[in-house]
């Protein structure tokens, strides 16, 4: 099973709109954005959070930043900070001064403070943790943290000005059983129960089990729906191998 070449899933977003994890991210950003507050969202890789918050910024003008490594973030913080700002507002500041600088104004936008959504955020280093806290603090711009559960919440643990400051925190949930038959309604019953309770909802797996399975049944010449839920464990199987 492993030499059958994969072609990844691809999923119609108006359906994707209709699961539980996207409904439930739009809700918890909407209350955000309505109370301008710092805020969290987390989730395991995987369950979907950036494509509900990448999908709601794009729907409502807000910058969607995507953080850089710890590591790299560490050695040059200028070059992170100037090529954010870039983004924000189309030229790239000559210092990470001017940089922050540019930030609070862009921030403050004429007395109505915008928003910012920050992905991958659980690289951020603590400097820059606290400028987004300072951020907040100066001009009332809502932040929105979005990272891997648990490994968020480690790094505000360490930093207590920055964590006091976090008025809201939602963990976006799995699909659920329906969310799955939704997506596959080719999926008889007991197929659609054993492709849940394998992937536990994980949109990731659930999208590289399906796109196995699918490459699986063509070469036996037969539909996804017939195959038995043996032949999908044992794909499961292989592909844990390879996570």
């Amino acid at each position: 099973m492993r030499s059958v070449m994969v072609a990844p899933i691809q999923y119609d977003e108006a359906k994707l709109r209709e699961t539980q994890p996207y409904k439930s991210t739009v809700a918890f950003l909407r209350k955000v954005i309505r109370q301008s507050v710092m805020a969290v969202l987390e989730g395991e890789p995987g369950v979907g959070k950036t494509f509900g918050a990448l999908s709601f910024a794009q729907r409502h003008g807000i910058p969607f930043i995507t953080v850089i490594e710890r590591v790299a973030l560490e050695k040059a913080p200028s070059r992170f900070f100037r090529t954010m700002v870039a983004e924000l507002v189309g030229t790239q500041p000559p210092s990470l001064w001017d940089a922050l600088e540019a930030l609070e104004l862009w921030a403050r936008n004429g007395g109505s403070p915008r928003a910012l959504f920050l992905d991958e955020a659980q690289w951020l280093t603590g400097k820059a943790l606290d400028v987004f806290r300072r951020l907040h603090d100066m001009t009332g711009a809502t932040i929105v943290f979005i990272g891997h559960e648990g490994e968020l919440s480690k790094l505000f643990a360490r930093y207590p000005q920055a964590r006091d400051r976090v008025a809201m925190r939602f963990v976006v949930p799995p699909l659920t059983l329906q969310d799955i038959q939704s997506l596959h309604p080719e999926l008889p019953d007991q197929l659609a129960r054993e492709v849940f309770d394998l992937t536990q909802g994980n949109f990731r797996r659930l999208q590289r089990l399906m796109s196995h399975l699918s490459a699986y049944a063509k070469v036996r010449n037969k539909p996804v729906s017939e195959l038995t839920s043996q032949e999908v464990r044992l794909a499961m199987e292989h592909l844990l191998l390879t996570w």
